[in-house]
């Protein structure tokens, strides 16, 4: 019976080195997405989506490996030679999935900084629009006034 659950163990955190593979690939296109001039939002949320559910995916497989973990520690820990080659399976599973948690932090940081630098731009883009109008706007207003002839230069004698 521990057997079964050390085996559910593994299983579950060979789907969460899947899962986190994924989600790093899709990091790799949000980074994309927030390098593209124009910010393309709806891309961009699309991947964020995605990466919700793999994240959620990610919560419900740890969940599930604590609990069964809490169920056959006691007896891993009372005959550890029994189960030795399957926990230092576990054992190397967990360190790769550290490994590639770590990976996924580092490429979230990249992304945030990422958009960040994005949103800038966009904002400096939107501000140059604004003087850009209000420049062209002047100009207009004062050509206007050029070809407006004042009535002070006009004969007043009748």
């Amino acid at each position: 019976m521990t057997e079964d659950y050390i085996q559910i163990m593994i299983e579950s955190l060979e789907k969460k080195l899947a899962v986190l593979d994924r989600v790093a690939e899709l990091n790799t296109r949000q980074l994309e997405a927030s390098s593209v001039q124009p910010f393309d939002t709806e891309k961009y949320d699309e991947i964020m989506e995605e990466k919700g559910r793999l994240i959620d995916e990610i919560n419900t497989l740890d969940e599930g490996f604590t609990s069964t973990y809490d169920l056959v520690k006691d007896e891993v820990n009372a005959n550890p030679a029994l189960y030795r080659d399957k926990v230092l399976k576990l054992q190397e599973l967990v360190r790769k999935a550290v490994d590639k948690g770590v990976e996924v932090e580092v490429q979230e940081k990249r992304n945030k900084n990422s958009l960040e630098a994005s949103i800038a731009m966009s904002r400096k883009a939107l501000r140059q629009k604004r003087v850009s109008q209000n420049v062209a706007l002047q100009y207009y207003k004062s050509s206007q006034k050029i070809n407006n002839v004042d009535p002070q230069l006009m004969d007043k004698k009748k």
